[in-house]
């Protein structure tokens, strides 16, 4: 039953995104990809404060989330010239905000752990509308085509993961912090990964050149480098979990957990994807 409803929640969650993701560049609207990141970000932050209110780490809950959509949307418009003046912003604001909080080492703790939040969520989400924005100047479904190589990436190292944990799993590969992860989990998560990367590139020529002619190498290059982010982005939010005594983050997905629990692997390996493909492969 639990996987059932794991299956159908990941179902109507694919369907929205792909949804967004198509009309985004049908009618090119590709701000519409951008307000979808800034409900993601809102949801996990919210999440996020509850994380940390368990921490005994109390925020300023509208303050710090009103800086959520605020630095969002600084990446929509303007093509994102202001984003880091906006980002400077915010972090100054949650300095100083505790700065006259005593005891010092719980004004100091704040101020952390709100610089932290607004990098960790909103900026880390922002490289997944870089990606998406990467093919701006080329045929119109190719920034859609990008974000999904990372999407069908990250899932797929997500998916190898589990079952393949689940089901042939025999030795522990992080008993501290996640129990049930594997080594033979992780060698499916990274199959599976590449295996993603192959069928997202499918559905573009551009992707379809390089990943079948001219650059296998690099899928396997960065399905090194996506994988290894993903389960770190995962061990970071278990241990962020633990920390909190929590199981899940949330419980926005049935089956799934909450947005953080869905995100976690994915906030981590677009920066990795964005600047490998980006600056290294120079594809977009």
């Amino acid at each position: 039953m639990n996987l059932l409803k794991r299956l159908a929640s990941a179902a109507v969650a694919m369907a929205v995104i792909f949804s967004v993701l198509y009309i985004g560049s049908r009618f090119e609207v590709r701000w519409i990809v951008g307000f979808l990141l800034m409900v993601v970000a809102y949801l996990a932050s919210i999440e996020y404060l509850s994380l940390m209110k368990r921490l005994d780490i109390l925020l300023a809950g509208p303050e710090f989330l009103i800086w959520v959509p605020v630095l969002t949307l600084s990446f929509i418009f303007f093509y994102g010239q202001y984003a880091e003046v906006v980002l400077m912003l915010a972090i100054a604001y949650q300095v100083l905000r505790y700065l006259g909080k005593t005891p010092h080492r719980v004004g100091l703790n704040q101020a952390a752990a709100g610089v932290f939040g607004l990098l960790y969520i909103p900026w880390l989400l922002h490289y997944f509308y870089l990606i998406y924005l990467g093919g701006a100047g080329q045929v119109a479904h190719v920034g859609a085509v990008n974000a999904l190589v990372i999407l069908l990436m990250v899932w797929g190292y997500d998916s190898g993961a589990y079952f393949v944990g689940k089901f042939l799993g025999r030795h522990k590969a992080f008993p501290t912090v996640s129990p049930n992860k594997t080594w033979e989990g992780v060698i499916g998560g990274f199959t599976f990964t590449i295996l993603g990367a192959m069928v997202g590139a499918s559905m573009s020529p551009a992707w379809r050149e390089l990943v079948f002619w001219d650059g296998f190498f690099h899928v396997l290059i960065a399905a090194f480098l996506v994988g290894w982010a993903a389960q770190l982005g995962d061990l970071f939010a278990s241990k962020l979990k633990r920390a909190a005594d929590v199981k899940d983050s949330g419980a926005f997905l049935p089956g799934h957990g909450g947005t953080i629990d869905r995100i976690d692997g994915l906030l981590f390996a677009t920066p990795v994807f964005y600047f490998y493909f980006h600056y290294i492969v120079r594809f977009f």
